[in-house]
């Protein structure tokens, strides 16, 4: 009921309320594979393929990536949406720079 009034306890989520959220979707493919592999590799990611939002409105993963304005501190966590519901989410991941510059590259944001 008081649920405002709750203070959020994971240290790793008051470190990405400062920083800038960016939000790529992608195709419904591989997501427990994907989120399997990026607690190791966090290069999995780039294994996805980006589409338009409004051309697979159905079935698609979102996948929202928390930056500071150089790169160097970035994270990502994956949404899984079924006809607009929130199927299921994963946990934030602890992304590199090259990688996170990948993933935008592929939908076109050329990040140097």
């Amino acid at each position: 009921m008081l649920s405002f009034l709750k203070k959020d306890k994971d240290p790793l989520r008051q470190k990405v309320k400062d920083l800038k959220c960016r939000q790529i979707h992608f195709a419904d493919e591989h997501y427990d594979e994907i989120i399997a592999k990026m607690q190791s590799e966090p290069a999995a990611m780039l294994m996805l393929s980006p589409v338009n939002y409004y051309a697979v409105k159905e079935k698609y993963i979102m996948a929202k990536v928390y930056s500071s304005k150089d790169f160097e501190r970035s994270y990502v966590e994956f949404f899984r949406y079924c006809g607009d519901k929130l199927v299921s989410s994963s946990k934030l991941f602890e992304v590199d720079k090259l990688t996170v510059s990948k993933a935008f590259a592929k939908v076109g944001i050329i990040i140097k």
